[in-house]
Order: structure tokens, then sequence, then C-alpha cells
């Protein structure tokens, strides 16, 4: 499955709880199935886009980041694959 990950920083973090993060993410590496990741050039967070049928393995990634960021995490389909059932719904 295809996912859509919006991360953004909570508002309380300091300089330091930055500094815990990336050593957090340093430690840990792209989260499992990421395929990009995208930071917002206004510094309060990011996307990635990640495939990945292990769900607790992106739940388990997720709990080691809530100390620091909330998420929006969004299932999505290629056009490609979204074609066929828009087209079926069409025209019934």
């Amino acid at each position: 499955m295809l996912f859509v990950t919006d991360y953004r920083l909570k508002s309380h973090l300091k300089k330091d709880d930055v500094k815990r993060l990336m050593d957090e993410f340093g430690k840990r590496g792209a989260a499992p199935g990421e395929l990009t990741h995208y930071a917002r050039i206004d510094g309060s967070g990011g996307f990635t886009i990640s495939e990945n049928d292990d769900l607790k393995a992106a739940y388990e990634n997720v709990l080691a980041y809530t100390e620091f960021m909330t998420f929006t995490i969004t299932p999505v389909l290629t056009i490609g694959d979204a074609v066929g059932p828009i087209l079926a719904y069409t025209s019934r």
C-alpha cells in the first residue's frame, strides 16, 4: 500500500528537542518502505511517501516520533490504479 504522511513539528520544541529528534532520526534512518521525503521550507515539518504492507512497523516508527511531531497518514493510489475504479463508477 502507498501512504502519504504529512508530519508537523510540535510547536513547543526547543533547539535541544530538535537535536534529540535528529539524533533519533540518525539512529532509526528512513521509515519502513520510504520512497521519498520532503521537508517544508518553513521548517514546520514535511511529507513522506512510502510503500509498506507492514502496518505494525509503520506504527512503531510513528510512535518513536510522537514526542516531537503530529502525523496525518493517508493511504493513496497512483492515478493509474485509480482510473479503473473511477471509470467503473461513472459508467454505472
